[in-house]
């Protein structure tokens, strides 16, 4: 069974540019891209890796970079992925 994500949070996510490739695997073409070490706060997901990528929803902070996208943030409370 594939990973089903509200039409609502969908279209939240207006900017994605990966073709919504997450919703396939639960990851980006790239997995280990988007690999979460932690959530925190709604669209708030602290990446593991430290390479950045073209992706709107990807921000730097500080030494780590965040991920802010409405569809990963569901795939990761839906399937702790």
């Amino acid at each position: 069974m594939g990973i089903v994500i509200s039409d609502q949070i969908l279209n939240e996510t207006k900017e994605c540019t990966r073709g919504f490739s997450c919703l396939k695997t639960g990851q980006d073409k790239e997995p280990k891209v988007c690999e979460v070490s932690d959530a925190d706060g709604k669209n708030v997901l602290f990446l593991k890796t430290k390479k950045i990528v073209e992706c709107p929803y990807q921000v730097s902070f500080g030494e780590s970079l965040i991920c802010t996208c409405p569809t990963h943030y569901a795939i990761h409370k839906k399937y702790g992925k």
